[in-house]
């Protein structure tokens, strides 16, 4: 064990960088000035897509953005800036106000067809755009198919990044299954940006608003007592606004994260640390630091600079898009609409989707023409996950169909009801990976299509569980890891159980899902064929 953290130790010697809340400074891990501009796109349609942006000089400016289709195997940039079929210049203005960051809808693009977008911050006394500048920063993109077109899609999902106070540290190294050693910070987004996906699912914890990330963070005694290097810090709790933007732009300082951004669209969801460990509507936070601030206004605050420091249109984060023949993806919103964490025992039922998300949710699913229907949610379905006496998801380790199950057992009946055929979850928050499979045959409640849902996580976080499983639906696991039954103590660092997930559809409608570890080496692998 001590072997395989030697790699981790070396960084006590380096002195860290310290984000404090209320200043910024845009430093990659050499320590140099990073570029003048953070690059993203997301939420791609078949002819849309959001360009994000947030200009460093931090200064009022015009954020300008060309896009252009492009052929990858002859990227030449002046060729495709000054080509016909390219859109732009497309501007917006980056004030203090949206803390220099902007989103520019790109509408009017070819579906299933790759585009390279280009991107410039100027200040506001300029007028002109400099196409052939060097100071240009660039991205990639692939538009989705249409809805009736039979097409291989790949796209990734993940959560937790900078969790339990693993942060950005400069000596982690894996070898990755090419044999290639990667080093540095959030290494996982090399392996995953070599699957070249066609978008990514961030499902929540995105941030850890509610954590700092001291300099050494001490690991568990059963590792030998190393200890862990944070050569970049952050010393406070998120409670204003500008302290949940830090927490975003710590994470934009690893450059395997922006150079995986800037390669693949992406899509994002929230969970609970984006805001405060397991909060939910309403509640009064009444512990040191918050002493007593509303999860309420500290929500509005996190879902402010999510909205900022992402490539995400809207005030809305359930949402669906259609890719291709084959798949319709839906994403949930999980913490907006949710009751008390109480002991989830409430025999008429407990909210956690409110009524406007479950409207539009079943409309969606019965409405869709898609061969698969894929299900994104921050919370997990049958792992029970404890918050102190009471629970914070839908499971409750009860056999009985209480408290959030109700509304649980209310979806599975509907999809039954109303024959809408290959129904598959993607989840994430437990920092353990499952395959988990749903049959009445098993259950308390039984009227329901047996089904899948697959389990990740984390992206860069503490390793726990596995977690125990809830009875009500029939759960059993087809496969599960984490640190306890791979012989490691919880809140294992990296690069132990650190996991992402993919998805494939091929145009043949068969889905198969991948569970990887860090290095992308594929852990578990199930095919399914479609009704």
């Amino acid at each position: 064990m001590k072997d395989k953290l030697a790699t981790l130790n070396a960084g006590l010697l380096l002195s860290s960088l310290v984000i404090s809340g209320a200043s910024f400074a845009s430093v990659d891990r050499q320590g140099q000035e990073s570029k003048n501009l953070y690059l993203a796109s997301g939420e791609v349609t078949a002819n849309s897509a959001v360009i994000w942006g947030r200009c460093n000089n931090e200064a009022d400016s015009y954020l300008k953005v060309y896009v252009s289709e492009y052929n990858p195997l002859k990227p030449n940039q002046k060729k495709l800036i000054r080509s016909r079929k390219g859109i732009g210049p497309l501007v917006a203005q980056t004030t203090q106000k949206t803390d220099y960051t902007a989103s520019i809808q790109v509408y009017g693009l070819q579906p299933n067809t790759p585009y390279r977008y280009w991107a410039v911050c100027q200040n506001l006394a300029r007028r002109h755009f400099p196409l052939t500048s060097t100071k240009l920063t660039s991205g990639v993109f692939r538009t989705a198919p249409r809805a009736d077109q039979e097409m291989d899609i790949r796209f990734l999902w993940g959560a937790d990044l900078a969790g339990q106070g693993y942060g950005i540290n400069n000596d982690l190294e894996i070898t990755n299954v090419a044999g290639d050693i990667v080093s540095g910070g959030y290494v996982i987004f090399d392996a995953m940006k070599k699957t070249h996906p066609d978008f990514m699912i961030f499902q929540g914890d995105n941030i850890y608003a509610d954590g700092p990330i001291p300099a050494t963070v001490e690991l568990p005694a059963e590792m030998g007592g190393d200890v862990w290097t944070n050569h970049l810090t952050k010393d406070f709790v998120a409670i204003t606004l500008e302290q949940f933007r830090e927490n975003w732009k710590y994470n934009l300082q690893d450059h395997h994260y922006r150079e995986f951004l800037k390669s693949t669209s992406s899509y994002f969801q929230w969970d609970d640390h984006e805001v405060s460990n397991n909060w939910y509507p309403g509640e009064i936070l009444t512990r040191a630091p918050y002493n007593g601030i509303a999860a309420n206004v500290l929500a509005e605050r996190a879902k402010q600079a999510l909205f900022e420091y992402t490539p995400t249109s809207g005030r809305r984060i359930f949402k669906k898009f259609q890719h291709g023949k084959h798949a319709e993806i839906f994403l949930l919103d999980e913490r907006s609409f949710r009751g008390a964490n109480t002991d989830n025992k409430n025999t008429s039922g407990s909210n956690i989707l409110g009524a406007e998300q479950l409207d539009w949710f079943k409309r969606s699913l019965k409405n869709s023409t898609a061969t698969w229907k894929i299900i994104s949610t921050d919370d997990p379905l049958g792992i029970v996950v404890n918050d102190g006496d009471g629970f914070d998801g839908f499971a409750n380790d009860l056999k009985e169909v209480v408290g959030r199950e109700v509304q649980l057992a209310d979806i599975l009946k509907f999809i039954k009801d109303e024959d809408i055929k290959n129904v598959v979850w993607l989840t994430s928050d437990v920092h353990f990976s499952a395959a988990i499979a749903y049959d009445p045959a098993r259950a308390t409640f039984k009227d329901f299509k047996p089904f899948y849902e697959f389990v990740i996580g984390p992206l860069h976080a503490g390793g726990f569980g596995p977690g125990v499983l809830d009875p009500s639906f029939g759960a059993e696991y087809e496969y599960v890891r984490g640190p306890l039954n791979q012989g490691l103590p919880e809140y294992t660092p990296p690069p132990f159980e650190q996991a992402f997930g993919m998805v494939e559809v091929s145009k043949d409608g068969v889905l198969t899902i991948k569970l990887s570890d860090i290095t992308g080496e594929v852990l578990f692998e199930k095919q399914l064929e479609a009704e």
